[in-house]
């Protein structure tokens, strides 16, 4: 696929603000995962409930779902998730509103890196 905005729009994927960032096979996804909303926490404006305080939300509930074992673990998937929905749909600005496409993406192709299973068989995302 080429990396521009339209072949990435036309598969729902963002290219964000143009930049490539590029990792070995031993960096954590999930460690990259908590790093985006710490990131966005740290530079947040304030102005917006869901960045400023969902980022920073973000950031705990990274760390809890990557301790949890049993049953809280799929508890903590499902808030991280609704959290980056509420971020993506009530940020007021692009870095609020994009933070968690990287958080998604790494749940979606590296589950393992958060200590969950692997997807496998349809919808299986390529790493």
């Amino acid at each position: 696929m080429p990396i521009d905005y339209e072949a990435y729009a036309a598969v729902g994927a963002t290219v964000g603000h143009g930049g490539v960032v590029v990792h070995d096979d031993t960096a954590s996804l999930a460690g990259l995962a908590r790093y985006a909303m710490e990131f966005c926490a740290f530079e947040s404006c304030g102005k917006c409930t869901p960045c400023r305080i969902g980022s920073t939300r973000g950031v705990e509930v990274v760390d809890r779902l990557v301790a949890a074992t049993g049953p809280g673990k799929q508890a903590e998937l499902v808030l991280l998730r609704d959290l980056c929905d509420t971020m993506v749909a009530g940020s007021l600005c692009a870095m609020g509103g994009m933070t968690p496409f990287p958080v998604l993406s790494a749940l979606d192709h590296y589950p393992e890196d958060f200590g969950l299973a692997p997807v496998t068989g349809a919808g299986a995302g390529e790493p």
